[in-house]
């Protein structure tokens, strides 16, 4: 074996297919990814700022209604209910609407009551409301009974890491009026996940966080994390809250925000203060597979161009593989296009590697950057399956089912 400037006509066309599917590859699907990394690492929280600087942005502060979510049991909701309560941020109410009977939620507020008598009120929701959606119908009467002007959507199993939650989310709106929404992020507990898949379904957690967050910083908002979800009261209902999606259980975060978000009044805050864990227990795998059913279903309904981007991406590394695999073979034994195209992928798969290992942390995941160029080759190929095993489910997407 030994290096030959002459190479073939087809060798060569496999080197240059490597080398231009890489640089696809890599806009479409790590761009995104730099942006978040960026965007993550320019982000002061509230608890960093100094006094000074602290006071010159808070300005005059907004009332924030915050509309928790709620089914679970008292003692459970006592930890929650305890991180919350102590935001630093100073003007604030809490709205819990209970997935509960009359009887339950009534001993909830009293009980509660006599804890937090001051800003926090205690709801539910009616019982006969059946072929609604519970989360949407939830959201609605705490927004309703919300004397605040920013509405902050949350759930009663998320786990809040810090007393600068509530301050990171609102900082946008302090710093400017035009603001109207406000997209935060929150992930499954990871540690909850079991099996030899666990890791495979963190790596399609961040990358699906990716895709939409790089959007969003990219001023093409088109969805939103329910759990840690901040908009203006008002366009809730200039938009007439759910009416569109009246039909559908889910939506209330991914085709209500592509409803109201734009490239002007929308930002996005990623500090490791404003970052939610939510805490399914041993029913983790199964939210997670729940999770994923539902966005495959609503992402019908929102804008294309992010998806096909994702899918041109998954195309890209497989061609890049392949064809670098081809220029090897073909070109033997001369060497020169085994480290033509050989040496240019792995440079690639370095990359990768390095960059989703920065976004994985900002993103509060496990990088498990070892296994990431297998994961984005089965990446397609596993969507198309999961898809195929669960596409007798889709009635339950739709509220009348």
């Amino acid at each position: 074996m030994s290096f030959d400037f002459r190479i073939d006509l087809q060798v060569w066309i496999l080197i240059l297919a490597t080398i231009t599917a890489c640089i696809w590859a890599f806009v479409a699907r790590f761009v995104p990814m730099i942006r978040i990394i960026r965007k993550a690492d320019s982000q002061i929280s509230f608890a960093e700022e100094d006094s000074e600087e602290a006071a010159m942005v808070s300005g005059k502060y907004p009332k924030v209604s915050v509309v928790v979510y709620t089914y679970t049991r008292e003692e459970e909701l006592l930890g929650f209910l305890q991180s919350l309560m102590t935001q630093n941020y100073p003007n604030y109410e809490v709205i819990l609407v209970n997935d509960g009977s009359i009887e339950v939620t009534a001993e909830l507020s009293d009980s509660l009551k006599s804890i937090y008598p001051d800003n926090l009120y205690v709801t539910f929701i009616p019982p006969g409301s059946h072929n609604l959606s519970r989360r949407k119908l939830a959201l609605t009467l705490g927004i309703k009974a919300a004397k605040g002007e920013i509405i902050l959507t949350t759930a009663s199993n998320c786990i809040i890491p810090s007393s600068s939650w509530l301050s990171d989310m609102m900082k946008p709106f302090l710093e400017s009026s035009v603001t109207e929404v406000v997209l935060g992020y929150s992930h499954i507990d990871y540690e909850n996940m079991y099996g030899p898949g666990k890791w495979y379904r963190e790596f399609d957690d961040v990358l699906t966080g990716c895709q939409w967050l790089g959007e969003a910083i990219n001023d093409n908002p088109y969805r939103g994390d329910g759990n840690n979800l901040a908009y203006r009261r008002r366009i809730f209902f200039e938009q007439k809250g759910y009416s569109k999606t009246i039909h559908l259980v889910n939506g209330d975060d991914d085709i209500f925000v592509n409803e109201i978000a734009n490239d002007f009044n929308t930002e996005v805050v990623l500090t490791p203060e404003s970052i939610l864990t939510v805490d399914w227990g041993e029913a983790s795998n199964r939210i997670y597979a729940d999770l994923k059913e539902r966005y495959q279903f609503t992402s019908a309904m929102l804008p294309f161009t992010p998806f096909l981007r994702s899918g041109c991406a998954s195309l890209m590394q497989w061609i890049a593989t392949l064809a670098a695999a081809g220029a090897i073979l073909f070109g033997l034994p001369n060497l020169l296009p085994t480290a033509l195209a050989g040496g240019f992928l792995l440079l690639f798969l370095i990359m990768e590697m390095v960059i989703y290992t920065k976004a994985a942390h900002r993103l509060g995941a496990n990088a498990h950057w070892q296994l990431l160029p297998l994961f984005l080759l089965w990446h397609p190929l596993g969507n198309m399956f999961f898809r195929l095993r669960h596409r007798r489910h889709r009635k339950k997407n739709f509220t009348f089912a």
